[in-house]
């Protein structure tokens, strides 16, 4: 390190040290707006991670929709004369979507889900973590979010009020789609909830993994980012979490200029004294942001502690999730922004009169 900026950086921690409960106070608030901020990031990250997790499994390039369906899968119809001649092709994957409610056997607690109908020899097919891939009509596979409401190996299902009770027989992870978690069944099944029979051969879309062009009347391909996009109120929850950051980080910026700016005016007298004595401004001014930069990272650092800790806490069910990587962007905007707000201090350390400072005029 260099001389002059260790003395720079010396000067800056000393003064820390003497006057502790000050700076403290400014530690103490920067780790709040950043605890703040993680934590909504966290949740916006869990709450868009819960909309996709299921499509992001699929590891492909592109999704045939119907055209009517204004790129939502949710609404989106396909008849087997539009799709079946892409049947033999191991690129491509039909699908079937529908969002039901589940029901265990013996219980009355109803749980919002979605339906995912697909061939289980196809490549959207559900990587298992526990048990194996249904067999027969009456078998399903869930995702492990589920066992949360007590949805478990060898449970009884019962999906939309019918009949008939599924049997949990594989249970897979990261697979949720709209908000709620994916149960697996085969198309036959998928067909039956929907349309009644599973003589309707209808399919929700075509699933593309390769680069492949699909033009089809009636049939609109879209990339997964659009199709993820079209999810009903993905982009407006992504905008909502992302604007409450940003303001939380302006805020940081407003908040620690005038913390600085009103020590900077307090310690007027002090900085005069370090004029008079020889010191440059630039010193000065080099030892302020030395300063913010210390604080903020502190404060950063036990945000960063404390959400660590905050994960270990939560419930389950909290749509919470650590990006590490997302944070450490934060924290140098953080930083950024409080240094940032440091230059409105500059301006009055810059024009101390070193004798009328001492005079506290």
């Amino acid at each position: 390190m260099d001389e002059s900026v260790g003395g720079i950086m010396f000067l800056a921690i000393k003064e820390i040290l003497h006057n502790k409960t000050r700076y403290l106070l400014v530690v103490f608030t920067v780790f709040l707006i950043s605890y703040l901020v993680f934590f909504l990031t966290s949740l916006a990250v869990g709450l868009a991670r819960e909309n996709r997790t299921a499509v992001d499994q699929w590891q492909a390039k592109s999704a045939v929709i119907s055209s009517y369906s204004n790129k939502s899968l949710t609404v989106s119809t396909i008849p087997k004369e539009k799709y079946q001649s892409y049947t033999d092709d191991k690129n491509i994957a039909e699908l079937g979507q529908m969002t039901v409610v589940s029901q265990l056997k013996d219980s009355d607690k109803k749980i919002n889900t979605n339906i995912f109908g697909v061939d289980w020899n196809s490549f959207i097919s559900p990587k298992l973590i526990e048990g194996r891939l249904p067999k027969n009509n009456k078998e399903v596979v869930i995702d492990n979010s589920l066992e949360n409401d007590s949805f478990k190996m060898n449970s009884r299902v019962k999906i939309n009020g019918s009949s008939n009770y599924f049997k949990v027989v594989g249970i897979t992870k990261n697979n949720s789609f709209f908000a709620v978690p994916v149960i697996f069944t085969n198309m036959d099944v998928f067909r039956t909830l929907k349309y009644g029979s599973d003589k309707v051969e209808n399919i929700s879309g075509l699933v593309v993994k390769n680069n492949q062009k699909i033009k089809k009347a009636g049939l609109t391909q879209i990339s997964i980012k659009d199709l993820i996009n079209h999810i009903p109120g993905y982009n407006a929850q992504v905008l909502v979490f992302s604007f409450m950051i940003v303001a939380m980080i302006i805020i940081t910026f407003l908040i620690i200029s005038i913390f600085m700016y009103i020590i900077t005016i307090q310690k007027i007298s002090l900085y005069g004294v370090m004029r008079a004595q020889g010191i440059r401004t630039g010193r000065i001014v080099e030892s302020l942001f030395y300063q913010i930069f210390i604080l903020t990272i502190l404060g950063s650092v036990l945000a960063l502690v404390l959400i660590a800790a905050t994960q270990l806490f939560l419930p389950k069910t909290v749509p919470f999730y650590s990006n590490w990587l997302a944070y450490g962007v934060l924290t140098l905007a953080i930083v950024v922004m409080a240094l940032m707000g440091g230059l409105i201090s500059i301006r009055r350390v810059v024009k101390i009169d070193p004798l009328s400072a001492i005079e506290g005029e």
